[in-house]
């Protein structure tokens, strides 16, 4: 915040805690402490707490987390008609060690009310933008569950299906399986003993009345039914193993569902984070990926460099010793998940469709990487070009080096 913007007469900081927080208020034009005193973690609390602060006058409350367990104190601020600022790790840490007299949770508020009256540029009004990316992280929490959730569910799919037929198993192998098509075969009919009940005239036009299935759906179903014509033997169990596969393939086209209106809900908030048009910049990356990096990256300049981004979003590689031999491929374990399944599923998408990416890719299949290693590594070396928009507030432009 600028000093012109500076016109309240207290200012509240508070070091926020699980169940329990710290305020401490100072006045405006002499500094002098108002307050100092613990609360808790709930609304009338809080509510007593700014009430107390308000009888000096205009406050303006600062906090270390607005998001997280730091909403309450937040949003009750707001509904009381308070301005609400905040300031990051990285500045309160860098600040707080000039202060040397110790760490407590009243020394800490005391640092956030004191930098905020006295160095407000380290502070930022908590706004639309702060909002918009709160809930961009809570839409995206609840997207990669689902993403996780419907991953386990192909692969029990996958072992269902070798059970009853291994044909039709070989036939949608890999990630054939995860087009809308395939599931839906398998939700209405099953498997073998479905499919061959149907007929392959009627399911050729059940398939061929989907949307955008019209040629595509009759001949995936000519596929199937020669696959299904390699094997004559029923197998054990199959009854109650397509009863499995239609339950299964119901709950993926559910998933796909919730996903599709997570997705609308992100990109209805993408614009209120500035950094999601630098980002769509990129190929593979769209308004949702866009958001959700944005969201998570938060500040970029809490990261020194691409390496310390890369190393929070999970995907940067880690060294295996072994005798005299070092290797760099091994996946990290850690990191911000979320981040980290964005950097990956964009990258994935860039290589389909960005000849520089797919190029990149390629070259390290060449090398003997397998297919998520190599894809780790191009997510990888999107960081850099990733992390050096953002600090420069720049587009990607096709001929910028750091792409592939």
């Amino acid at each position: 915040m600028e000093r012109a913007e500076m016109d309240y007469d207290v200012y509240v900081g508070v070091d926020v805690g699980k169940t329990k927080h710290h305020a401490v208020a100072l006045d405006g034009a002499t500094g002098e402490r108002l307050l100092s005193r613990p609360f808790d973690q709930d609304e009338a609390s809080i509510r007593e707490l700014l009430e107390e602060a308000s009888g000096h006058g205009k406050v303006l409350v600062t906090v270390d987390q607005f998001g997280n367990i730091g909403r309450l104190v937040v949003a009750v601020a707001k509904d009381m008609g308070i301005d609400v600022a905040h300031i990051t790790p990285k500045d309160f840490k860098n600040i707080a060690e000039t202060y040397k007299e110790g760490k407590s949770d009243a020394k800490d508020a005391f640092i956030i009310a004191d930098v905020s009256l006295s160095t407000p540029r380290l502070i930022r009004t908590v706004g639309t933008r702060d909002d918009a990316v709160a809930e961009i992280k809570v839409l995206n929490s609840r997207r990669v569950d689902i993403v996780k959730e419907r991953t386990r569910y192909y692969n029990r799919l996958h072992d269902l299906l070798l059970q009853v037929s291994p044909p039709l198993e070989q036939l949608f192998e890999g990630d054939s399986l995860h087009s809308d098509l395939a599931i839906k075969i398998f939700e209405r009919y099953g498997g073998p003993r479905g499919l061959k009940r149907a007929g392959k005239a009627r399911v050729s036009k059940w398939a061929g009345s989907l949307k955008y299935q019209k040629t595509r759906g009759p001949k995936k179903v000519e596929e199937v039914f020669e696959a299904l014509g390699t094997m004559t033997v029923e197998l054990p169990a199959t009854e109650v193993i397509e009863i499995q596969i239609k339950k299964l393939a119901k709950r993926i086209l559910e998933l796909d569902q919730e996903e599709s209106e997570l997705d609308a809900a992100i990109e209805e908030r993408a614009d209120a984070v500035p950094e999601t048009a630098i980002l769509k910049s990129v190929p593979g990356i769209g308004r949702v990926y866009g958001a959700t990096i944005a969201a998570e990256i938060g500040d970029i300049n809490r990261f020194p460099d691409a390496n310390h981004l890369a190393s929070y979003g999970g995907i940067a590689p880690v060294k295996e010793e072994s005798g005299t031999s070092v290797k760099k491929n091994k996946k990290r374990k850690n990191g911000n998940r979320k981040l980290k399944n964005a950097f990956i599923e964009s990258a994935q998408k860039a290589k389909r469709y960005d000849p520089r990416c797919k190029a990149y890719y390629d070259r390290k299949r060449a090398e003997g990487l397998q297919h998520k290693q190599a894809l780790r590594a191009l997510a990888r070396r999107r960081v850099d070009l990733i992390y050096a928009l953002l600090a420069n507030g720049t587009f990607y432009e096709p001929s910028h080096r750091a792409t592939a």
